[in-house]
């Protein structure tokens, strides 16, 4: 007996339909896909929260020096930095002194600007590691690798009773990636911001970071870029 075989138009209608398909399935598709960074921005918000808390919760780390003679009119100097010598009001990240004797931190290199991001550096246990040059005057930063294919960038500035730090984390830091930052040019990036207050509290540092901690729990991807296009 001899085998029939499907028709031109037999094919035709198949592929149709399943074009059709094709379409009916992709929002939902695009709704379960995962976002193949965003759990690891996640993870790399909470390590920063729980290692900056971790410090400010240390007094012999980030302690407040009280001076009797410290007033606010000699708190900071002429340049708007707080007087070393004084430190009147310093609370958080503000206390840039070097940590006390015993804290595991009193080398030389953690004071000044250079102090947050080479604690954080340390704290979070990064491999190649560059560290802050003490005697930064504008703004200090401590850069190192996490899992070997994390790049995270430290920064700390601080001006009279303004500034405070930055976290880049750059999660494919070869020359093939974007190796940039979202913004409304940049609709895959591979790089992400927290901004870190002088009291310690980390944000997000753009639009899809932010879009990422007010949404933790949301898979939606598509729902996510699209509320970031927004800010």
């Amino acid at each position: 007996m001899k085998k029939r075989g499907f028709t031109l138009a037999e094919i035709l209608v198949t592929l149709s339909i399943i074009a059709i398909a094709s379409a009916l399935l992709a929002p939902a598709y695009n709704k379960m896909r995962p976002d193949k960074y965003k759990f690891k921005v996640l993870d790399c918000y909470r390590l920063a929260s729980e290692a900056t808390e971790a410090l400010l919760n240390n007094a012999a780390i980030y302690y407040r020096k009280s001076i009797d003679s410290s007033t606010p009119s000699n708190a900071f100097l002429s340049n708007g930095m707080l007087n070393p010598n004084t430190q009147w009001g310093c609370n958080g990240l503000r206390c840039m002194e070097k940590p006390r004797q015993g804290s595991g931190y009193d080398e030389n290199k953690y004071i000044g600007l250079c102090k947050y991001p080479n604690l954080m550096v340390n704290v979070l246990k990064l491999e190649n590691v560059t560290e802050c040059a003490v005697g930064a005057t504008t703004i200090g930063e401590a850069t190192g690798t996490m899992n070997g294919n994390i790049q995270w960038t430290i920064s700390f500035m601080q001006n009279g009773q303004f500034g405070g730090g930055s976290i880049l984390i750059d999660l494919d830091p070869s020359s093939s990636g974007p190796n940039k930052v979202y913004s409304s040019t940049v609709k895959n990036p591979d790089r992400f911001m927290f901004n870190v207050s002088l009291d310690g509290d980390i944000t997000g540092g753009d639009p899809l970071t932010r879009t990422y901690l007010r949404n933790m729990a949301n898979t939606d991807r598509t729902a996510d870029f699209e509320e970031a296009a927004q800010n």
